[in-house]
């Protein structure tokens, strides 16, 4: 049962994925039909996530854990195990002589229980929490310091969270669940600066914050509930498609 439950998760998951990776498509030919500037951006870093209780339903079978709130105390980041902290952005600047620039932006980071609720032996998100987000960035008059120039900005933006569920329930309980879910939406906030370091080519660095509630399945049964706030540093490269 749990094998043909994979699959059919596997194949909605497939078709989800298809579903997203066509309605980007459409929109980037779209807006080239109106001389639109695109630039993709390509990031590393690491990341932090505030302290947060998991709540567990249904799993005292399966998982051997009582329903109820828990203290991790606190989640490890491991930005630097593999597979390491990065992501990447595809952006569009808005009508000419504006400010603004909307982008689609793709970030794994991921997250490890610092303490293991219960007799659980495994709680992690750590093939990725995995966020999908439409942002919304706003580019502020540029500065000069130490002979440098810099461009901050600021942005916000919503989307989806589709992170990795790691959990194995207590010894003897046979409970385990290991796959992709979509858990949920997932908000950020950023701020950082840019700098151009030839005609095409830019970095930035950045800090953003990302919340995603989050609510998965467990195979076998159960639920497991949580918010992650999730703080992130990126450093990384912009390339300027010329039209």
């Amino acid at each position: 049962m749990n094998f043909l439950t994979n699959i059919k998760r596997m194949k909605k998951s497939y078709y989800r994925s298809q579903k997203i990776a066509l309605g980007i498509f459409l929109l980037v030919f779209q807006c080239m039909g109106f001389g639109a500037n695109f630039n993709v951006s390509f990031y590393g870093g690491f990341n932090n996530a505030a302290h947060s209780s998991v709540t567990f339903s249904n799993a005292s079978t399966s998982y051997g854990i009582a329903d109820g709130k828990y203290s991790v105390n606190g989640w490890d980041g491991e930005s630097f195990e593999s597979p390491i902290y990065y992501g990447y952005r595809l952006s569009m600047n808005g009508l000419k002589n504006t400010d603004m620039e909307f982008a689609i932006d793709f970030n794994h980071s991921k997250i490890k229980a610092k303490r293991l609720p219960g007799n659980l032996r495994r709680l992690e998100f750590t093939d990725g929490i995995n966020t999908l987000t439409l942002l919304a960035i706003h580019k502020l008059h540029s500065i000069t310091t130490i002979g440098t120039e810099l461009t901050p900005y600021i942005g916000a933006g919503i989307g989806i969270a589709y992170p990795h569920v790691d959990v194995e329930g207590a010894p003897a309980t046979g409970g385990k669940t290991y796959d992709y879910q979509s858990t949920g939406p997932a908000y950020q906030i950023m701020t950082g600066f840019r700098h151009e370091l030839a005609e095409s080519w830019k970095m930035f660095a950045e800090y953003r914050i990302t919340y995603t509630p989050m609510k998965a399945d467990l195979d076998g049964g159960g639920q497991i509930e949580t918010d992650i706030l999730n703080n992130q540093v990126s450093v990384g490269f912009i390339y300027f498609f010329q039209q």
